[in-house]
């Protein structure tokens, strides 16, 4: 691939390289993370990061803590070379080295049972019954394809 982007999938935590088709395009890179309203966010002197402006929404399944910024990301998420003028270039940071700055995030549901000497004022409630949902995040580091 001459032009490329890393692109990190934070639902699978898939992160790879992809080609870029036109380099000096927002169009490409808008295609790439699938949205049209896009927000770049300096990853370092030398990398810009490009995310889907309104992902952070209800409804989130995933999401990306990257190091360094003060809220998540949600969507898919496109690193690229330069400093957010054009034209836009391959990342010069090796992947693994980007990877580390990463954690892909999920909500996990966790089943809570009644244990087996519950008693209530009404009576005995059934051992093994589903008595709440606990939520956590379960925390991944970025898979390099």
């Amino acid at each position: 691939m001459e032009n490329f982007v890393y692109l990190l999938e934070p639902e699978s935590a898939i992160f790879r390289a992809a080609e870029l088709p036109d380099r000096n395009s927002i169009a490409s890179i808008s295609g790439l993370i699938g949205s049209d309203l896009i927000q770049m966010i300096r990853f370092d002197d030398m990398h810009s990061l490009f995310v889907g402006e309104e992902a952070l929404r209800a409804g989130l399944t995933a999401f990306t803590i990257f190091d360094g910024y003060p809220i998540p990301l949600a969507g898919k998420i496109a690193l690229l070379g330069g400093d957010g003028s054009k034209p836009y270039r391959s990342p010069s940071i090796m992947m693994t080295e980007a990877a580390r700055r990463f954690e892909c995030c999920r909500p996990v549901l966790d089943p809570v049972f009644v244990p087996m000497d519950r008693v209530v004022n009404k009576g005995l409630i059934v051992a093994g019954a589903l008595e709440s949902l606990q939520v956590r995040i379960d925390r991944r580091s970025p898979v390099l394809l």
